[in-house]
């Protein structure tokens, strides 16, 4: 595993901020095809005799990483379902070669990619994605997914965003629990699944609970790095030199984590992202998600502490995160400890978690049926900002947290609503395009999403889980 924006220097600089990758990820991501530092004297003694062709320089020295699944074609005979199930091999990847010189950290055991621009593993998609695995039966992939992220979390201390060397800073949303209860439900053996990897839960729920995450007993996203982004490290220095806020970095990399990259949720002004705040507001979602590992943990373990944790993130998740005036659940300005009132599909995670009172959840749904639900399922955000994780798209975790949210307070003719609306907007996007997609705009689902920092992926790992898992 390499630190390219370390070992490559200046080159890795100038790569990134030579405009020539429209994806800059295609940098950060390449096969160095001999020692950094052999490359690095190359490039200094090319550079000392005049004007480098970075294109050529590059192709001379390095491998972009391969997108496999490009290789598989639509049948136009398939249905939704059998498209996915001929796609799943073409996602998998073997076991990682420890040798290869690139930011990959390497994985012991095979793995699903997201797809696209993402050919590594990835933490919260790799939840959503095993629903589909599940569903397809394929549980001894689930249980190699599994075993990587025990490795990771032996290795680092925790499940990171992506494994690369340069997201090992920051986690994602935790599902690791909830992914081991479902794969133990999966094949019938729940004790013994537990025995596994309770060691490794317990040190990841130690990640969140012992380290900056945790603010005055409530959880925030966070980055122990606040730097320029390796991945995006051209224009995050674009952007230094531009003029940022103290602390932008951290921000920007915090609501990496948060898989919400980026939202006016994280936003002062919906239109600058300089006013970026991820930090500064304890999150809904993460919460909730914390309130879901307690609760695994103590099952797992027999150890009442930790139920004695579940009750108290429980009480202060309806308490606090409430907000009596929308009768919806938000995200909470720490300073402040009130709640922030922008309207976000993470206000449905108390209904998933439990965390909400049979009252609280009823108003949580009429509100969510009012601001957010529309034609095509379920928006991110009724912000118009230009930023991927609001209006008009939708994401497929989002759609199924809501759906089980509501399913777990009995609003089942809401969630039956949200369910078809989301599935008849995979559908037409797929019988339009032979695609699964990132995203979907949920105003017209035929229409492209819009926003984020790179162009719309197919694949796609969590929408191929979702679909399988609501379709079923």
């Amino acid at each position: 595993m390499e630190h390219l924006d370390q070992s490559l220097g200046d080159l890795f600089k100038d790569l990134h901020l030579s405009g020539l990758w429209p994806d800059e990820k295609v940098i950060s991501d390449s096969i160095l095809l001999s020692p950094a530092s052999e490359i690095l004297r190359a490039y200094h003694a090319v550079k000392a005799s005049g004007v480098v062709d970075l294109k050529a320089f590059y192709a001379a020295h390095f491998r972009p990483v391969a997108a496999h699944e490009t290789a598989y074609h639509t049948d136009p005979a398939h249905s939704p379902k059998q498209h996915l199930a001929a796609i799943w091999p073409h996602l998998i990847r073997p076991a990682d070669n420890p040798a290869e010189r690139s930011s990959r950290f390497a994985l012991p055991h095979p793995y699903i990619v997201v797809g696209g621009r993402f050919q590594e593993a990835y933490y919260w998609d790799s939840y959503f994605t095993q629903l589909g695995l599940l569903k397809s039966g394929q549980t001894a992939l689930v249980r190699d997914m599994l075993d990587n992220f025990a490795y990771a979390i032996t290795e680092i201390g925790h499940i990171p965003n992506g494994f690369r060397s340069y997201f090992l800073t920051r986690a994602q949303p935790p599902f690791f629990a909830q992914m081991v209860q479902d794969y133990g439900r999966a094949v019938g053996d729940l004790p013994a699944t537990y025995a596994r990897y309770l060691p490794a839960m317990q040190r990841e729920y130690r990640y969140f609970i012992d380290s900056a995450h945790n603010h005055n007993g409530l959880a925030r996203y966070w980055d122990d790095a606040d730097g320029p982004r390796v991945e995006m490290f051209g224009t995050d220095l674009e952007a230094q030199r531009s003029g940022v806020p103290a602390g932008y970095f951290r921000n920007l990399r915090a609501a990496c984590e948060s898989g919400w990259d980026f939202s006016a949720r994280w936003l002062t002004d919906p239109q600058d992202l300089t006013t970026i705040r991820t930090t500064d507001l304890w999150a809904v979602d993460l919460n909730c998600l914390l309130l879901r590992y307690e609760e695994i943990l103590a099952e797992a373990s027999g150890d009442s502490a930790y139920t004695q944790a579940a009750d108290r993130r429980r009480g202060a998740i309806s308490e606090r995160f409430f907000s009596e005036d929308t009768g919806f659940f938000h995200d909470v300005l720490i300073a402040e400890d009130t709640p922030n009132l922008i309207t976000t599909a993470a206000g449905m995670f108390p209904l998933y978690a439990g965390a909400a009172s049979q009252a609280q959840a009823e108003s949580a749904a009429a509100w969510m049926k009012t601001h957010l639900l529309r034609a095509g399922g379920m928006l991110t955000t009724d912000v118009t900002s230009g930023q991927q994780w609001d209006s008009p798209n939708g994401w497929a975790p989002l759609q199924w947290i809501a759906v089980q949210g509501l399913r777990r307070y009995g609003l089942h003719d809401l969630a039956e609503t949200l369910r078809q609306r989301w599935l008849a907007t995979c559908d037409a996007v797929f019988h339009a395009s032979g695609k699964f997609v990132e995203k979907y705009n949920v105003l017209d689902p035929l229409a492209a999403s819009t926003g984020g920092e790179y162009a719309l992926q197919d694949g796609f790992g969590w929408s191929n889980g979702v679909y399988l898992d609501l379709a079923d």
